[in-house]
Order: C-alpha cells, then sequence, then structure tokens
C-alpha cells in the first residue's frame, strides 16, 4: 500500500533532522568498537596486559591520570 503524500515533500526524518538544525544543533555519527567482536576483544584485552605488565605501568597510568579529567573513583 502506498504511502500518503507528504505536504512539505520532506519525509518525519527530514523533518526532525531540519528542527534540530534550526535549533543550533548539528548530526555527528560516530563508529565505536564492537564488544562483540572476538577480535577486538582480543587485541584489547592483549593491549592490557601489555600496559599492565609494563615497568612503566605506574607512570604511564599517573600521565593518563594528569591529563584526563575524571570524575572521583567512588568504588
Amino acid at each position: 500500500m502506498p504511502r500518503p503524500a507528504i505536504k512539505d515533500g520532506l519525509s518525519k526524518q527530514a523533518r526532525y533532522r531540519a528542527a534540530k538544525k534550526a535549533a543550533g544543533l548539528k548530526e555527528v555519527r560516530v563508529w565505536v568498537p564492537d564488544r562483540n567482536n572476538a577480535e577486538f576483544m582480543a587485541r584489547l584485552k592483549r593491549d592490557m596486559d601489555a600496559v599492565r605488565n609494563s615497568e612503566s605501568e605506574a607512570e604511564v597510568m599517573a600521565f593518563i591520570e594528569a591529563i584526563t579529567d575524571w570524575p572521583p573513583y567512588e568504588g
């Protein structure tokens, strides 16, 4: 069954995007690693183990903490 014609010729999604743009927002698409991907998880584990087993782990972690604005850890 054909869809009814839209008065302004724009789809619902196009109107939504136009409204967001008019509100001063910009659409941004972000690709992130897939944690369900076994290959990615294996690489992540390998990299984490390399840092953990590094002689300079404390120095590296101190550097990361110094340049990053983290909220206080409440664990």
